[in-house]
């Protein structure tokens, strides 16, 4: 039976990125997709509907008579797409003036241009992708750290989807069993749901809760955390941001109060996305210029989500780094202490220790002295460790593990939790099994809402507008 939607039109779209390339690749993808093909390629050899689906077809592209492009026409059956219904892709010489005319061509055969996300969209509709998938098909795209790759490629493959169809399936087969025995008490339908509903509830509980605890971890690789270095004076903030950049980003002296403004940059440290603000040292100064940094280092400092405080191992804290923990314990962002410069003599006695021991439940210490030290990070790799501690990223395998990285999901997948940990409070206290029933119906609907079903038409459009077009 056709999957194609009879509201869709026979869109195309140029789906590789504009600019001068050995190829292009124009997709073409709805019920008129062969009809299309026929009168814009033109097939060296047999024609092309007379080929295998998926056959890579060699031949000319035209539009009416004039000859635009040589390239390669592979077309995929109806239900065997990427969109679920007809499509191809013609593969073209890829510059930026040629592959237009080759779009326009298609155009020209009687395809409308697509929107964005128009082709994962009908994929998503189609039935070829949860919606958890689909949305990871645009932050593989956009992905700009290892391990933001790394997750986008996992949940495009199915990771959490396969999860929560899991846990779906275990709680929908044993409510079956129930409302078969509720609804028909005088059949001789088992005792199955009965028997079962209790410990299906207490296993899918876990399961649900577990999975809303990767939150943590998949919203700080996916969206990054908006992380401040701050200090006083020349304490290494440059040296460490350099650091974790893996590059000279920012300029390094001996001479305090060189950082006059702020830096920033995203940097994967530890697993973990962090977008890094290396900020002015904090401290009295009656430079204009200089004020203003600081100034805007207060400012970055109370929109943090992690602030890293630097305090120098060869010298005792002074009031500069007192108003620099000051700051610290004003922001309620998560805090980690770095103490700098440990390869040389310690000056920081026990008492300012335990005074930043106070302030910080982290703290590290490190030598950024040397550039090419192993950890690949100029001698931050215990800092890259706290960090993924504090993220759980070492407990979790983004690429191979079900992550939730987004807020409505985890929203849904609480609200399920809490719908199970009812029923099963109902449960123990011997309730009507319809009761239980019915709660467990409401945790159902919310554990499938996490993965796309019964989303609102404006949600799914908003989601798949921010698309590039072609995709």
């Amino acid at each position: 039976m056709s999957v194609i939607s009879n509201n869709f039109d026979t869109v195309a779209a140029v789906s590789t990125p504009r600019g001068k390339g050995g190829i292009a690749v124009v997709r073409i993808s709805g019920e008129n997709t062969e009809k299309i093909v026929e009168k814009c390629f033109v097939p060296y050899g047999k024609p092309i509907l007379s080929r295998a689906p998926r056959s890579a077809v060699y031949g000319k592209i035209v539009n009416g008579d004039d000859i635009i492009d040589t390239g390669i026409c592979v077309l995929f059956a109806n239900g065997a797409s990427f969109t679920g219904e007809p499509m191809a892709e013609i593969s073209c010489h890829g510059g930026i003036l040629v592959t237009s005319r080759v779009l326009e061509a298609v155009i020209a055969a009687g395809a409308s241009a697509a929107s964005p996300g128009e082709f994962t969209k009908r994929a998503f509709i189609n039935g070829k992708l949860t919606l958890s998938e689909a949305e990871a098909v645009g932050k593989l795209i956009d992905a700009d750290t290892v391990s933001k790759a790394e997750l986008a490629s996992g949940a495009a493959r199915g990771n959490l989807s396969r999860s929560l169809s899991a846990l779906d399936g275990e709680l929908y087969g044993v409510m079956t069993a129930l409302w078969a025995a509720v609804d028909y008490p005088e059949e001789d339908v088992g005792s199955e749901g009965e028997d079962n509903i209790y410990p299906v509830v207490c296993r899918v509980l876990e399961g649900v809760r577990r999975l809303a605890d990767t939150y943590k971890t998949g919203r700080a690789v996916s969206d990054g955390i908006r992380t401040v270095i701050c200090g006083k004076p020349n304490v290494g903030k440059s040296s460490l941001y350099n650091a974790l950049m893996g590059e000279d980003r920012a300029i390094v002296t001996d001479v305090a109060g060189t950082t006059r403004d702020f830096l920033e940059d995203t940097a994967d440290v530890g697993g973990i996305t962090l977008v890094i603000t290396d900020t002015a040292g904090i401290r009295d100064s009656h430079d204009e210029i200089e004020k203003i940094g600081i100034e805007r280092a207060l400012t970055k400092l109370e929109e943090a989500e992690l602030v890293i405080c630097m305090f120098d191992m060869s010298r005792g804290l002074d009031s500069e780094d007192e108003e620099v923990l000051a700051a610290a314990e004003r922001s309620a962002a998560e805090k980690i202490c770095v103490i700098n410069k440990c390869d040389l003599e310690r000056k920081l006695d026990d008492a300012a220790l335990k005074r930043l021991g106070d302030v910080f439940e982290n703290i590290v210490e490190v030598s950024l002295k040397d550039r090419g030290a192993e950890d690949g990070k100029g001698g931050a790799a215990a800092l890259a460790e706290k960090i993924s501690e504090m993220y759980n990223s070492e407990k979790l395998n983004v690429n191979t593990d079900a992550v939730v990285w987004d807020a409505a999901q985890k929203a849904s997948l609480d609200r399920c939790a809490e719908m199970l940990a009812e029923a099963k409070r109902e449960l123990e206290r011997g309730a009507p099994l319809d009761v239980v029933g019915v709660i467990c119906e409401g945790a159902l609907g919310e554990m499938r809402m996490a993965d796309g079903a019964g989303v609102s038409e404006d949600i799914i459009d908003g989601i798949f507008s921010r698309f590039c077009v072609g995709k």
